[in-house]
């Protein structure tokens, strides 16, 4: 995950880190298999950026989904 310290959209330095909430997003690689997203929100200006938190699990992302053109 991105180590990002202040905001890509407005530079403010109130960033802050939610990985574990009870409505959590994840990305289905197999019907056993997830891949974990953590997020990154400014409470300046209210940007948000998603992370997937195990970078292992990267490729079989890649395999599974469509690459954008």
């Amino acid at each position: 995950m991105a180590e990002k310290t202040v905001c890509s959209k407005c530079g403010s330095g109130d960033v802050h880190l939610v990985e574990q909430t009870s409505v959590e997003v994840s990305i289905a690689i197999t019907w056993a298999t997830t891949a974990g997203i953590a997020y990154r929100v400014c409470t300046s200006c209210g940007c948000v950026e998603l992370y997937v938190k195990d970078k292992s699990l990267l490729p079989r992302i890649a395999e599974k989904y469509p690459k954008v053109s």
